[in-house]
């Protein structure tokens, strides 16, 4: 697999897949379990207690998260030229 990190290196799709796929099984486990610790810590509330509004609302939520950061590094890359 090719290093990522490696500015001289562009990674084929393949190896842009298996490293998306390694790092998602490597952590997202502890992720949602952090969350169920901070949102559910009692097991009273859970993704499958909200109603489909709540999922899409909470989603939406997520998503805005992903513009802020995606903006905050497009800023990043913009003085980097």
């Amino acid at each position: 697999m090719a290093n990522y990190l490696d500015p001289q290196k562009t990674m084929t799709d393949e190896e842009i897949r298996d490293l998306a796929i390694k790092e998602f099984s490597t952590k997202a486990k502890a992720k949602f379990d952090a969350g169920i610790l901070e949102h559910n810590p009692d097991g009273t509330k859970g993704l499958g207690r909200l109603s489909s509004l709540k999922i899409v609302q909470a989603a939406k939520e997520e998503a805005w998260d992903q513009i802020f950061y995606l903006t905050a590094l497009e800023q990043q890359l913009i003085v980097e030229m």
